[in-house]
C-alpha cells in the first residue's frame, strides 16, 4: 500500500516525524498545552538559559525567546535522539513546542552557543496512560514513515547507481523522485543525530569539508554539469538512507510530536523553501514544497481523531486550509519526470501567493499540539 494524503491522491486524479511551528516572522500565541507545565529558556550566544533545570513528568510547554544574532534553535534530546525542537529564531523572536516526557535525564541544546547542551531533570512517573485512540493514531504515522523510508532506499537506489555510472542526464532525471519521500518524512529524519546533515545539509550548513549528501550530488550534476568524482558521496548517500531506515523502524513516538511534526514541515516550506534555497541547482523546489505539504497532511490525519471531541471546527479549518494549499500549487505542475516548472519561472507575486497560503495553514497547525498534549494526557 502506497499511502498519499486524501488531498494528494484527488490532486493527482485531477492532474494526471520524532517529537511546532512559528510563523516565519514570530510565533503563534496558542502553542501552549492547558494544564501543562511551562519551560521557559532564553536561547544566547554563552548557551541556553537556564543551563540546568527539573520537571515533573508530564506534559511541558517549551516557551523559547531568542536573545542571540547567531544562535537560532533549541533542541530537546534523549541521547542523541531529538525529540522536539524550535529553529529559525533569530534575536527578539518568540516560540513554542510541547512534549510529554518521563522520568529521566535529556538534554537542552542551543546549537551553535559556547557551551550547547544543558541539563532538563524530569521526575515522577506519568499520570495517563495511552488510550486506544492515541496508540491507533501513533500506528499509522508509523506505518506512514515505513512507507515512506522503504520508497526512499528503492528510489535512491537507481539514482546512485546512474551517479555511479557517470550519467549525468539520467541521474538528473531520478534525482526528484529519491527527495519526495525523504521530505515527507523530515521531521523524524532530521531526529537521528548527524544523519539529516550528512543526507540533505545545504551548501552554507555544514563545514565544506562536510558538504555530502543529496546537495553535493545535485550541486555536481547541475552546476558542474559532470558526475565526475560523485561516486564516493552517492556511495555514502545510500549508507545513510539505509542507516536511517534502519533507525526509524524502532523510533519512539507520540502524538503530540506527530502534531509537531505537521508543523515542521510547514515551517520548512515558510523558512526556507519559498526563498529557492533548498534546491538552487536543480530548481526542483516545488517538489520539496508539495512533498512537505503531503507530510504534513498526513501527520495532521493520523492526530485529526483525537481532536473529533475538543475542536472539530479547527480540523474543518484546516482540511479547508490544505485544500487552498494544494489548488495553489495546481497551475505550476506539468507531466514530466519532474512534475513541476523550474522554481526560477515563478515570479515574486507566485510565490507570495504560496507563502500566504502557507502561513494560513501553518497558523491552524500551530494549534493542534497543544490539543493533543491535552487528549493524551486525559
Amino acid at each position: 500500500m502506497n499511502r498519499l494524503p486524501v488531498r494528494a491522491v484527488l490532486c493527482l486524479g485531477a492532474a494526471s516525524l520524532l517529537a511546532l511551528f512559528a510563523s516565519a516572522c514570530g510565533s503563534s500565541g496558542s502553542d501552549t498545552a492547558p494544564g501543562a507545565k511551562t519551560l521557559s529558556f532564553t536561547i544566547t550566544d554563552a548557551g541556553c538559559d537556564p543551563h540546568d533545570t527539573k520537571v515533573a513528568a508530564g506534559p511541558i510547554n517549551f516557551a523559547i525567546e531568542s536573545a542571540s544574532s547567531k544562535v537560532t534553535e533549541l533542541e530537546v534530546l534523549d541521547g542523541e535522539t531529538i525529540l522536539g525542537e524550535k529553529e529559525n529564531l533569530t534575536d527578539g523572536l518568540e516560540g513554542s513546542f510541547a512534549l510529554t516526557l518521563e522520568e529521566g535525564e535529556y538534554t537542552v541544546r542551543c546549537n551553535g552557543a559556547t557551551d550547547e547542551d544543558g541539563t532538563l531533570t524530569v521526575s515522577g512517573k506519568l499520570k495517563g496512560a495511552g488510550s486506544p485512540e492515541v496508540e491507533a493514531a501513533i500506528a499509522e504515522y508509523r506505518q506512514y514513515l515505513a512507507q515512506n523510508t522503504n520508497e526512499l532506499v528503492a528510489q535512491t537506489k537507481p539514482f546512485v547507481a546512474a551517479v555511479v555510472a557517470g550519467d549525468v542526464a539520467k541521474a538528473k532525471q531520478l534525482y526528484p523522485a529519491a527527495r519526495i519521500p525523504y521530505e515527507r518524512i523530515e521531521p523524524v529524519a532530521e531526529s537521528f543525530g548527524d544523519l539529516d546533515p550528512r543526507i540533505d545539509a545545504r551548501e552554507n550548513d555544514v563545514p565544506k569539508s562536510e558538504f555530502g549528501g543529496f546537495h553535493r550530488i545535485e550541486k555536481a550534476l547541475w552546476e558542474e554539469g559532470t558526475a565526475k568524482g560523485a561516486a564516493p558521496v552517492a556511495k555514502q548517500l545510500q549508507a545513510d538512507i539505509e542507516e536511517l531506515a534502519a533507525e526509524i523502524k524502532d523510533v519512539k513516538l507520540q502524538a503530540v510530536q506527530i502534531a509537531n511534526g505537521a508543523n515542521e514541515l510547514l515551517s520548512e516550506v515558510s523558512a526556507s523553501k519559498i526563498t529557492g534555497e533548498e534546491e538552487r541547482y536543480s530548481h526542483v523546489d516545488l517538489v520539496d514544497f508539495k512533498a512537505n505539504v503531503e507530510g504534513a497532511e498526513v501527520a495532521f490525519e493520523d492526530v485529526q481523531p483525537l481532536m473529533e471531541g475538543e475542536d472539530k471546527q479547527l480540523a474543518t479549518e484546516i482540511e479547508d486550509d490544505l485544500a487552498t494549499v494544494y489548488a495553489s500549487l495546481e497551475p505550476y505542475e506539468r507531466n514530466d519526470d519532474v512534475g513541476f516548472v523550474p522554481y526560477t519561472e515563478l515570479t515574486k507575486a507566485d510565490t507570495r501567493k504560496l507563502a500566504q497560503g502557507i502561513d494560513v495553514l501553518a497558523e491552524k497547525l500551530s494549534q493542534v499540539p497543544p490539543v493533543i498534549v491535552r487528549v493524551e494526557n486525559g
